[in-house]
């Protein structure tokens, strides 16, 4: 007994009385085994239908379309052409293998990691402008200082943190926003609000004028950390998951590196100037980016699932299972259709709400390391530790030693597990904090301040804890975060994580320059030291190993269920 495939009846269209199919092989249609998988709830497929193809537009619109695609029927491996008129094959010659109109035709040359890589690395050009979001007090401050504009310590820390706020607002209902509006709409939408937030701070003349500005920026921040923490997940296949999630951690690394540089010899003003241009290439980038293929299934774009996911495997690539798995997901969530409200709903049962919370905590322990702190202070800090070495260029050298590990990351991820590689790195990061939180500690008593032949010493500390978490902690935590949501509450979920994540950013840097009036600048880093030897222990006990695990297999690990329960469970 043999059934009509779903995804056969979703790509047959009929066009001025002739029908263009998509054919698939024989062996390829779903049989009495996968039948009663479907009808038994096992992979979510029994309440599934076959959907109704509404009739196609006709006349102009029909004439713009020439070509439909075919899979050949010798093969599932390539996608042929078949014209309209002549019914033949396309001159194959200019190496293009698909001929839907606007989507992807690019040559059999660019292996799928490339292609991967290259829509990754475009949705994460919002990380670039997070980065440099975050950086900017750092070299702002100083130079407004120096220029006779000095702020409170209250101010400065709003100035600071303000984005973090926002985002605490806001992050619940951005992945929202980026469900229902999707990641390239909200990424073009994202560039227009940053350059007004950029044209704002560089003819500030005030306070409340600058807090304007960075209001706008953090309701920007909120919907890209939605997008750079979910797209790399969803366009990715598992083997190389942990390199793409941490491009996101890298491009954030990146913007802080070119704030920092930028800093060394232009004012604020400048500065925002610089970054609203480049704003104009990031903006042709996202016009050209796709959507990942997840989400358009989710929101019934059938028709374009399979043309995206062959631009991001390649030609030369079987898609089919991925299209299998693709159907099956989706159709387990039409089963209940859980719309944002529904998804929250699903958190008050264990199998979401425990992976949430792992995630939210362990971006905690990644805050407590005080990085947000070294990153958005750092000029102030090594004028606080009395190092002789020019600031500025302190701050460079930092920007460089955050930015450069995170290829190393991506190596280290891929071979290393998860939980030896982040414990590892925290534990290497918790011995440079508290290294440098007892020198200062000590040479902070003495009248006469740091020697200049000591000077080095902070930077020192500074770049050791700098490498490891650029090498591990950061992309590794984000990568953990990436693997643990559940795809059914995963834009939802994001946005609760990255509020939380916000939240951490902002108790953080509103509460160093308080600490440090309080306590000293020694003992601060001696809180962070200790803060970060607790993670190490929270993950060593708490969190499984996620490396080389499929999304159905870490949730089967986390509620400790079998996967057959694991799905009536989901179904419940």
């Amino acid at each position: 007994m043999k059934t009509s495939n779903p995804w056969t009846e979703k790509f047959s269209q009929e066009t001025n009385g002739k029908v263009h199919k998509l054919i698939l092989p024989e062996g390829e249609e779903t049989d009495e085994g996968r039948q009663e998988m479907d009808e038994g709830g096992g992979g979510g497929g029994g309440g599934r239908q076959e959907d109704k193809i509404s009739p196609q537009p006709t006349g102009t619109d029909i004439r713009t379309q020439e070509r439909r695609p075919l899979i050949d029927e010798s093969s599932t491996n390539h996608i042929a052409c078949l014209d309209k008129n002549t019914k033949t094959q396309p001159d194959t010659t200019s190496g293009q293998t698909c001929c839907l109109p606007n989507k992807c035709c690019c040559k059999p040359a660019f292996t799928p990691f490339c292609r991967q890589v290259a829509n990754v690395l475009v949705a994460c050009l919002a990380g670039l402008s997070v980065g440099t979001i975050h950086a900017f007090p750092a070299v702002s401050l100083p130079r407004w200082e120096e220029a006779g504009f000095v702020l409170t310590t209250a101010q400065t820390t709003w100035f600071a943190s303000a984005p973090m706020v926002i985002s605490v607002l806001t992050c619940w209902g951005a992945g929202i926003v980026v469900e229902y509006l999707g990641n390239r709409k909200c990424l073009m939408i994202g560039v227009l609000s940053l350059a007004l937030s950029w044209i704002v701070i560089a003819i500030a003349d005030s306070f409340w004028v600058l807090l304007l500005g960075r209001i706008l920026q953090g309701l920007t921040a909120s919907v890209y950390m939605v997008i750079i923490t979910v797209y790399p997940a969803e366009v990715s296949i598992s083997r190389w998951r942990g390199v793409m999630t941490g491009i996101s951690e890298a491009m954030v690394m990146l913007g802080a590196f070119l704030t920092y540089l930028a800093g060394i010899s232009l004012r604020p003003s400048a500065i925002a100037i610089l970054f609203i241009l480049s704003l104009i290439p990031m903006l042709v980038a996202y016009y050209f980016l796709r959507d990942s293929p997840l989400w358009l299934a989710r929101q019934d774009k059938d028709d374009e699932v399979a043309s995206t996911l062959r631009c991001l495997r390649g030609p030369t690539i079987d898609i089919t299972e991925e299209l299998e798995q693709i159907k099956d997901s989706v159709a387990t969530e039409r089963i209940q259709k859980p719309s944002a409200t529904e998804q929250l709903l699903l958190l008050r049962k264990m199998i979401y709400f425990k992976p949430v919370l792992l995630s939210v905590l362990v971006l905690l322990f990644k805050e407590l390391t005080g990085q947000y702190a070294v990153m958005a202070y750092t000029v102030k800090i090594f004028k606080m530790a009395g190092s002789s070495l020019d600031p500025y260029w302190c701050a460079v050298v930092m920007g460089a030693a955050r930015f450069l590990p995170c290829f190393t990351s991506w190596i280290l991820i891929e071979r290393l597990p998860r939980r030896l590689l982040i414990c590892t790195c925290m534990t290497l990061a918790s011995f440079a904090l508290g290294t440098l939180g007892t020198f200062l500690f000590f040479w902070s008593k003495k009248t006469d301040g740091l020697p200049p032949s000591l000077g080095w010493i902070p930077l020192l500390c500074f770049l050791v804890f700098t490498l490891v978490f650029g090498s591990g902690v950061g992309p590794t935590c984000w990568t953990l975060v990436a693997e643990l949501l559940p795809s059914r509450v995963r834009n939802v979920g994001a946005g609760i994580i990255n509020t939380c994540f916000s939240l951490f950013l902002f108790l953080v840097g509103l509460t160093f320059p308080f600490m440090v009036e309080g306590m000293g600048i020694g003992l601060v880093f001696i809180t962070y030291s200790a803060c970060t030897l607790t993670g190490v222990v929270f993950i060593l006990f708490c969190l499984p190993e996620t490396k080389g695990m499929s999304f159905t297999e870490i949730q089967t690990v986390l509620t400790g269920t079998s996967k057959g329960s694991q799905t009536r469970n989901e179904l419940v």
